[in-house]
């Protein structure tokens, strides 16, 4: 395959592990300071839970400049294809065609990155659970300045939810996506194009097809 295209250049690929590391980060503490087990003294959860919160921000904000200055946000312009019938083509591959070693309807190239599903899910996560997850974060680290009520609740507790429900969201997005991550030409082929950058994954590819 021609590498004339990085889809994972370096910053991408920084910006997307800094992501894994700090959520992984955020999801202990705040499991901390929601249930209990001991990890380290509440206090010093809190300020390591504020502190990746804030990196959070930061790489979110480089993520979309990266995006609009850099080219990377063309891979998210979402099409009627994708709507219909492309979702419904990429879901019988998902749930069918995967298993019985059909092509993929969606294969990566210099226009396309991301599969009708992906796309989608990824602009849900980008543009609307990563703000929410970073409003509500910002609502709880400045919590002083809460209305006391919000719709019958304390105005602290109202945001503590939010911000947990969302949290939820994210387990399960990431639980799915590192599923997906296995379906490439081989278990690694997608992993390795994320860790290492694009030759990578084509070299194991070109690998596997001189088999």
């Amino acid at each position: 395959m021609k590498n004339a295209v990085r889809h994972y250049p370096l910053w991408l690929r920084a910006w997307h592990w800094s992501n894994v590391i700090l959520f992984l980060v955020l999801l202990v503490t705040g499991m901390r300071m929601h249930y209990g087990f001991q990890v380290a003294s509440f206090h010093t959860t809190v300020l390591i839970h504020n502190i990746a919160g804030v990196l959070l921000v930061a790489f979110y904000l480089m993520y979309m400049l990266g995006n609009l200055f850099l080219g990377n946000g063309r891979y998210y312009m979402l099409k009627l294809e994708d709507i219909w019938p492309g979702i419904l083509n990429q879901a019988i591959y998902y749930l069918n065609g995967i298993f019985l070693g059909r092509p993929h309807p969606y294969p990566h190239g210099e226009d396309r990155k991301f599969n009708p599903i992906q796309k989608l899910t990824y602009i849900v996560v980008i543009l609307l659970l990563i703000p929410a997850i970073i409003i509500t974060g910002l609502a709880l680290l400045f919590s002083d300045r809460l209305p006391l009520n919000i719709m019958g609740l304390p105005g602290i507790s109202f945001w503590a939810v939010a911000h947990t429900c969302i949290c939820y969201f994210f387990v399960i997005f990431m639980a799915v996506h590192m599923y997906l991550a296995t379906t490439g030409h081989t278990l690694s082929e997608l992993y390795l194009m994320m860790l290492l950058g694009d030759e990578a994954g084509h070299k194991e590819e070109r690998a596997l097809s001189h088999e």
